[in-house]
């Protein structure tokens, strides 16, 4: 997995002095400030089974069937989220020299990473069809993405200086296309392709409530432009698979809270600011 750092960046950030025409307005204070920024967010594990047994189905009139005596194979399952990226656009508007408010929209990527193998050699079957269903698993290339919308509180500790660290909290809404939990695969019989369902989602879920915190600094590189670095933890639940599914690809399924923790770079244009003394 490629990793994308900022490293050089802070350091760059904190041996470099303020610019001349900055520290000649070390008074002002930005009081209306637009954001756009990117930036890398970490990946984390959804779900796993550890033995999902699978009906080695058989040939029937109009398709294929698991009827009784069925043989089983026993699959290992899981489904992580990948590392991505995400960009976005925010507005703050600090009421005071310390205290602000902030409205922020950010577009972020969930790229599913599935694997699948066998506990246990498979049956014999001619087609090796759960054979193939469970490697189409494993190499598809699966992803949804998610619209992020949050209100948030910020604090900043340095208004009138050049470089300004702040911290900051709030609350939103996470929508994102296509469910976690459903996972299907296929298989081809002669010449046609078939696909499985191996867990079904009848209901999924496609929006959440969801917190944020973040933790950043601001430096002043012209008076009307800022750089922005920030730490941030976006704090969404999701729908994760508990149990091995049973022969009608039901489930039992829960809902918990993880972590997106993502590094984030951007660029503030200052609309408003008070001014301060001039030396």
């Amino acid at each position: 997995m490629r990793r994308l750092s900022f490293g050089p960046l802070l350091v760059l950030l904190a041996a470099s002095p303020p610019p001349q025409s900055v520290a000649a307005q070390t008074g002002s204070q930005p009081n209306l400030v637009l954001t756009l920024f990117g930036g890398a967010v970490a990946g984390h594990t959804l779900w796993s089974i550890a033995r999902q047994p699978l009906c080695v189905l058989a040939t029937a009139p109009g398709g294929f069937a698991c009827n009784p005596p069925a043989q089983y194979d026993t699959l290992r399952l899981s489904r992580d989220i990948g590392a991505s990226l995400a960009v976005g656009i925010s507005g703050t508007y600090f009421k005071s020299p310390h205290l602000g408010f902030q409205g922020e929209f950010y577009f972020l990527g969930l790229p599913f990473e599935d694997r699948c193998g066998d506990v246990a050699p498979y049956n014999a079957d001619a087609d090796r069809k759960n054979e193939q269903l469970c490697n189409d698993i494993s190499g598809a290339s699966l992803s949804t993405s998610a619209i992020a919308v949050f209100a948030a509180v910020i604090v900043r500790a340095s208004p009138a200086h050049w470089l300004s660290p702040y911290v900051r909290g709030g609350a939103g809404l996470v929508a994102y296309s296509g469910g976690t939990v459903s996972l299907s695969g296929r298989f081809q019989q002669g010449s046609t392709v078939y696909s499985r369902a191996v867990i079904l989602d009848d209901s999924p879920k496609s929006s959440t409530l969801s917190g944020e915190l973040g933790a950043g600094v601001t430096a002043a590189f012209s008076p009307g432009y800022q750089l922005r670095v920030e730490l941030r933890d976006a704090v969404v639940p999701l729908g994760r698979v508990t149990g091995p599914a049973n022969d009608l690809a039901q489930a039992p399924t829960a809902s918990k809270t993880y972590h997106h923790i993502a590094l984030t770079l951007g660029l503030d244009i200052v609309l408003e600011k008070k001014r301060g003394r001039r030396y």
